[in-house]
């Protein structure tokens, strides 16, 4: 008697990756994200998911520039205004993508 083996595919971690991403951009589109990147992956212990946290910003989290570019101030003026500029804050996101099927099934709030 011979038993058949069920071979079982699993999305590598690359594949989660991108399945994340394009996730995260459906979900957020009407908020026009930008600066999607990678901040970490890993398997859970189980196997069963992949754990992808993203980091993006959102258009109100970014800084406004009060000065434009003044040609009466030195380089040296300028380069110290662009140091005091505040930083644009960034978003991170936990995407669990199930390993067999690639479906994105869950998302958590990620705090550092």
């Amino acid at each position: 008697m011979q038993v058949e083996e069920e071979v079982v595919s699993e999305i590598d971690v690359k594949q989660a990756v991108r399945l994340a991403k394009e996730f995260a951009k459906g979900i957020y589109e009407s908020e026009k994200i930008s600066q999607l990147g990678l901040e970490a992956v890993e398997r859970t212990e189980d196997g069963k998911h992949w754990l992808v946290t993203l980091g993006f910003s959102r258009p109100w989290t970014a800084p406004r520039s009060t000065r434009g570019h003044d040609p009466l101030r030195s380089p040296f003026e300028q380069a110290l205004d662009e140091s005091r500029k505040p930083k644009v804050e960034r978003g991170y996101k936990l995407f669990r993508v199930d390993a067999q099927s690639g479906a994105v099934v869950g998302m958590e709030m990620f705090s550092e």
